[in-house]
């Protein structure tokens, strides 16, 4: 199972994909559009109610703005865990986590039940592991506006440190090397081509260069090279301490032995035969932190990631809101008598149901799980009675995308699989040992020092080591960097890999993971311990990490149509009337950034704009993006 392919490749088998959404400015002309959310009027829903079903954050959003912006809407929040955030998750010490056996959404049992036991040695902060999502861009303005408003902390979160490391079982004998040897010497190298033949490239290529003037651009594209590429002044790639303090050394790429008492010895430049023979752009997720979203600065909240829906819904509660934990939802259906949603409950511990009625419903779930929640005569296609006929096909074609006879063989599915491991270990194992008084070898005095095995090493403070293993990566903790201990993401990884990791005893799974840690390193992957794993398909009333639109396309065509018409929720039609759009799913499976919390913000905002203003369209996209890109950083 091959969980790695460049870009190159997938765009090739792809040519649709995209990163990211577009709009279509033809379409949108023509309708009367809201280009973003809008004020909601104080008192316009006196006496009405909403139900959320899902406290994750788009559901929190939801619930906030409507009570924040003082609408006089009543809200309750159902929720089927025992906690809020959905697939926002962090783990710490005494949590519980019970996957169910498989990944089917209905009638699946539960399975093992992991119990987190992370270690709090003295001195050191909270251990916690972020299950699920684990960075915030800087782009994303709304879920960081927030966090302000809210007075939640913020720190730097690390993508790349360009110490991390990078292996290749068959390149570089299986070797990790150093992320800025494989950076800076593949830079160098393309810098002297093309220095050595500017000229010919800038009459070569569409550079828009007139005649008089290739002499001076070619000029120009060399000096460009030597800065970019750090080559010598006649333009050759050579790596060197320098002399005379180092002024003039070439070092980007890293040293075999730190300069400090002594000048440093540089590494050895890898030949450009060996980078191109060792494909590790293909074979690993290399330049995934230069994609726009994950560039710098990334931030995560101090404590955990937790604590962005904590923050939403102590905010809801001031409110006046009311989140109702251990709630899962089992039946909606329509009221004609009272003209309301009734939504009924299971009551835990009992056969019973609670029944919950609303004029709004917000159904912050996975959409293939309404197919048994919603009743039939909502989302019968056949019917003019119910939701939206265009609304109940987009539901069925999500449906086709999900529940299909997969012949016990891997396909893609609307939602995706993906697997997280964390592992808790001595923090030196990454950061390096102490610096202490040593007596090096044919040394008779003690000398301030570190141990012979890290003379060349730069200790690892963050960021991402990639493989080509199958779990595809490991993240360093960001934070409380003096802690004895810290935990790290031991694997995380997707699709098919995911799928068969998903299948297998949390035990095997951490075999696996151990086996992929023990390629940067023995002692490394011996000093893991502590491990805890999540196979995101199976966990209950989620079942999946995201949408992914591309298979709805695959299974029923028109994705493009579907997700704009389910984006604009939909209307209760009765046989003889019908009523304003209060009908809305939401969650970042509706948004142009799936996969991600400012996604699920963004759908929350769309769809109580549509309840201010019905008669104001969400904007069409004309393009959805994959979430193979947009979250996975193929």
């Amino acid at each position: 199972m091959d969980n790695h392919q460049s870009r190159a490749k997938f765009l090739h088998s792809h040519p649709k994909a995209k990163a990211h959404a577009a709009l279509d400015s033809a379409t949108n002309q023509q309708l009367k559009v809201t280009p973003g959310p809008i004020k909601l009027t104080a008192g316009k829903f006196a006496g009405k109610k909403a139900i959320i079903i899902g406290a994750g954050v788009s559901g929190l959003t939801a619930a906030y703005e409507l009570l924040q912006q003082k609408t006089g809407m009543d809200v309750t929040i159902l929720e089927a865990q025992n906690r809020t955030g959905g697939r926002c998750l962090s783990l710490r010490t005494g949590d519980t986590l019970t996957e169910d056996q498989d990944s089917q959404l209905f009638q699946s049992k539960p399975g093992q039940t992991q119990v987190v036991r992370f270690q709090q040695p003295l001195g050191d902060n909270q251990p916690y592991l972020n299950a699920g999502p684990g960075r915030i861009p800087s782009s994303h303005k709304r879920l960081l506006s927030y966090l302000k408003q809210f007075g939640v902390d913020v720190e730097v979160y690390v993508m790349n440190s360009e110490s991390n490391l990078v292996q290749m079982k068959d390149s570089f004998n299986g070797m990790p090397l150093v992320y800025r040897r494989l950076d800076h010497n593949t830079r160098g190298w393309l810098a002297q081509l093309v220095y050595d033949n500017a000229e010919q490239l800038i009459q070569a290529t569409e550079c828009q260069v007139a005649p008089q003037d290739i002499t001076m651009r070619a000029k120009q594209l060399k000096e460009l090279m030597i800065s970019f590429g750090e080559l010598s002044e006649d333009g050759k790639y050579v790596t060197t301490a320098g002399q005379a303090g180092l002024e003039n050394g070439k070092t980007r790429a890293g040293f075999t032995e730190l300069p400090g008492v002594q000048a440093g010895v540089t590494a050895e430049p890898l030949s450009f035969n060996s980078l191109l023979d060792s494909q590790f752009w293909d074979k690993t997720r290399f330049y995934q932190p230069v994609d726009f979203l994950w560039q710098a600065t990334l931030f995560q909240p101090v404590g955990g990631m937790d604590q962005v829906q904590h923050a939403f819904a102590r905010q809801v509660a001031a409110l006046g809101g009311t989140v109702h934990l251990n709630s899962p939802v089992k039946h909606i259906e329509w009221d004609n008598d009272c003209q309301q949603y009734k939504i009924s409950v299971s009551k835990i511990g009992t056969t019973q149901l609670d029944v919950y009625y609303a004029d709004y419903c917000f159904v912050n779930m996975a959409l293939p799980f309404l197919k048994e929640i919603l009743d039939e005569s909502l989302q019968d296609v056949h019917s003019d009675k119910g939701l939206d006929k265009p609304f109940k096909q987009a539901l069925h074609a999500v449906y086709s995308a999900q529940f299909f006879d997969d012949k016990g063989l891997y396909q893609e599915k609307f939602l995706a699989c993906t697997t997280k491991v964390g592992w808790q270990a001595d923090r030196y194992l990454w950061q390096g040992s102490q610096v202490d008084m040593r007596t090096p070898p044919h040394c008779q005095e003690q000398v301030l020092t570190v141990p012979d095995s890290e003379v060349g090493v730069v200790p690892i403070f963050g960021g991402i080591s990639w493989t080509d293993d199958e779990i595809v990566q490991i993240w360093y903790p960001s934070c409380d960097y003096h802690d004895q201990k810290g935990v790290l993401t031991g694997a995380y990884n997707f699709s098919e890999v995911a799928y068969e990791w998903g299948k297998l005893a949390i035990d095997e799974r951490l075999k696996k993971a151990r086996a992929g840690a023990k390629l940067f390193g023995n002692a490394f992957g011996e000093g893991l311990e502590l491990g805890v794993a999540i196979a995101w398909q199976n966990v209950p009333y989620i079942k999946g990490g995201w949408a992914q639109w591309h298979a709805v396309d695959k299974h029923a065509g028109n994705a493009v149509t579907h997700f704009n018409t389910l984006a604009q929720g939909s209307r209760i039609h009765t046989g003889h009337s019908q009523t304003q759009p209060n009908f809305f799913v939401i969650g970042d499976q509706l948004s142009s950034l799936p996969g991600w919390q400012e996604g699920a913000i963004a759908a929350a905002l769309n769809a109580i704009s549509r309840v201010e203003r019905p008669d104001l369209a969400i904007p069409h996209l004309s393009s959805l993006p994959d979430t193979r890109l947009m979250v996975e950083g193929i």
